[in-house]
């Protein structure tokens, strides 16, 4: 056999290596249901990636991506009813980021596998501005009526509309219920800090709105991976558990107004 012979079975056989071996790079996805500023911002135009203001939850992906070698993270958006009837069914192919144990009734942490957190944060009332409006505890909401996103759990005040309590006008986004309290058809909204500071600022008139000094709720941003994607778990949780340690993870944050 020739020496050009054999230096092309070599070529091809280091091609199928580098192309099929340890080499390869797995994608995983990090599902939100967080369809909201300033954690996701929907679908960004093939081309725009570089200009485009990806939210927190993709520069996290962008973040852990510099550091893993043989993963590589990416995020998209999913309903949660859909994102929960795969749990359900054991058929999510990833993990669901931006959640909490408490929101999966999970408090325990013993149906799924949960990641060291990578950012605190809380809940917030939003009322017009200037009203008296008393709260130090959700039971202070008793009597009232709250727009809400659709589906989702707010601690103690889930419990007590389901109890009749608290009045509900449930919606598809935080601008409509931030408008339903501007125009006084709910009388608060529940929202997140940030959320709240990115509207004020790109969208709504802070001066028609008001944030209540007492949180609703703080909390903690995990990441949620199925116990069948413990592999990936133990790989990507490693790189997790030092983000709120790490400097230019913070700096991120802060570009979103975080503040610890």
């Amino acid at each position: 056999m020739s020496l050009k012979v054999l230096g092309l079975i070599f070529s091809l056989l280091l091609s199928t290596i580098f192309s099929h071996g340890t080499y390869a790079t797995e994608r995983f996805t990090l599902y939100t249901y967080h369809n909201k500023p300033p954690y996701f911002f929907g679908s960004i135009p093939a081309g725009r990636e570089k200009y485009a203001t990806t939210g927190i939850y993709r520069a996290f992906a962008a973040y852990l991506n510099e550091q893993l070698k043989d993963i590589e993270v990416e995020v998209e958006f999913s309903p949660r009813i859909r994102l929960e009837g795969n749990l359900t069914d054991g058929q999510l192919n990833g993990a669901i980021i931006g959640v909490n144990p408490l929101w999966f009734k999970d408090k325990e942490r013993t149906r799924y596998l949960w990641s060291h957190p990578f950012m605190n944060d809380r809940d917030v009332i939003v009322v017009h501005a200037g009203e008296v409006f008393p709260y130090k505890h959700p039971r202070d909401l008793e009597g009232k009526s709250l727009a809400l996103p659709r589906g989702l759990y707010f601690w103690g005040v889930t419990e007590r509309i389901k109890q009749g309590k608290i009045l509900v006008f449930e919606t598809n986004s935080e601008l409509q219920n931030l408008g339903m309290v501007e125009f006084g058809r709910a009388d608060a909204t529940i929202i997140s800090i940030l959320s709240t500071q990115y509207f004020f600022k790109q969208r709504m008139s802070q001066g028609l709105l008001e944030v209540l000094k007492t949180p609703h709720d703080q909390f903690e941003r995990m990441i949620l991976f199925p116990i069948s994607q413990k592999r990936q778990f133990e790989i990507i949780n490693k790189f997790i558990e030092k983000a709120l340690q790490d400097e230019n993870w913070l700096k991120e944050l802060e570009k979103h107004e975080y503040k610890p």
